[in-house]
């Protein structure tokens, strides 16, 4: 049994395991809400997949000591020999945590497939075989597109280098349909488009059993920049990437620590902007990274720099007290933080022009 607490219900231990005719796929889905309801909705998405025969699912919830806990969205949810869970807690640790030890129970079981889930995400009932199949012509890194109620019909219209269905991407890409359209690319091809912006949202990432062994979320980086780190490493490293432009998830609106954190009143919004900006100090020291987008990480490493001045400054004048904790992590890798902030605030104040303020 893993080091964690597991539901009593016999049917939801994991008995995933490996054989000649079946595959199984570990969906991982990191539990912190504080509404009912939004969980089941995922689960029932789960169970509306429509799986080839022999592919079975198993659930690691992972309860992040959630103030509302997930058995009762989890009651009487429809049966399905195919499909199981299982419910983790932990001590709050974020996200990342989260996934992390759902990663490691994946990996004891021997799952083929792994896919993110977020609880306040659903699928389309086509997303897990569509994912598998592309995995299969050779790729170990695959995402879909998603649409966002009241935000976007297709997120990748919203990154300029997925927009259009990846027309600046087809001088390197392999088509592997040309409806959706599904593309696959080689080993680092990606890596400069993935530095630049986060090309895939985590509910619509399913990896290979074994390129998701070799990878861990970053655990410091809890309220933004994890899953854009993690994908980053896959993209840096020996891992092809199938790419489909089918919105097949749908992103929802439970307790989102990034989307809520775009209100210059709000203090979660400077934590936002100072993760941000701890994970480009910790890219600017990966050489494969730099090597990649060294221009990309300046630039963004530079506009998060001005973002987290401005707002933590602009709090204290308020009489706010910003959280010291990820300025002290941000000083491990820049000492003279303390020292550039009032320098770095009166430049973004100075600069009028609005794609400045696009932190």
């Amino acid at each position: 049994m893993y080091p964690s607490e597991v539901s009593e219900n016999a049917r939801l231990t994991p008995a995933l395991g490996r054989s000649s005719d079946r595959r199984t796929v570990a969906v991982i889905i990191p539990f912190y809400q504080q509404a009912s309801g939004i969980l089941r909705r995922a689960m029932v998405s789960v169970l509306k997949q429509k799986l080839p025969r022999n592919l079975r699912v198993h659930v690691f919830i992972i309860d992040d000591s959630s103030p509302l806990p997930p058995a009762q969205d989890l009651r009487d949810l429809r049966q399905r020999s195919d499909v199981s869970w299982s419910v983790h807690h932990q001590a709050n640790g974020g996200p990342g945590a989260a996934r992390n030890l759902g990663l490691d129970m994946a990996e004891e079981t021997g799952a083929d497939f792994v896919a993110f889930l977020d609880s306040d995400d659903e699928w389309l009932p086509r997303h897990l075989a569509e994912a598998v199949w592309a995995l299969d012509q050779g790729y170990g890194y695959y995402f879909c597109d998603n649409e966002r109620s009241e935000a976007h019909d297709s997120y990748a219209d919203t990154v300029p280098s997925l927009a259009c269905k990846g027309a600046k991407l087809r001088g390197k890409a392999q088509v592997l349909d040309p409806v959706g359209p599904v593309f696959g690319f080689d080993e680092g091809s990606l890596s400069a488009e993935m530095i630049e912006a986060c090309l895939s949202h985590t509910s619509c990432v399913v990896l290979r059993g074994d390129v998701a062994s070799g990878h861990r979320f970053d655990k410091e980086l809890r309220v933004a920049g994890e899953d854009h780190m993690y994908w980053i490493a896959l993209a840096l490293g020996q891992c092809r990437i199938a790419i489909s432009w089918r919105p097949n998830v749908c992103c929802g609106r439970g307790v989102s620590i990034f989307y809520s954190s775009f209100d210059w009143n709000d203090l979660s919004t400077l934590n936002r902007l100072g993760h941000l900006l701890l994970m480009f100090e910790k890219l600017r020291l990966i050489p494969e990274a730099v090597a990649a987008g060294g221009h990309h990480i300046k630039t963004l490493r530079r506009n998060r720099r001005l973002g987290y001045s401005f707002l933590f400054i602009r709090n204290l004048a308020k009489g706010r007290r910003p959280n010291t904790d990820i300025l002290f992590k941000i000083a491990r890798y820049d000492p003279m933080i303390f020292l550039r902030i009032p320098f770095f605030s009166v430049q973004a104040a100075l600069d009028r022009r609005p794609e400045s303020r696009k932190w």
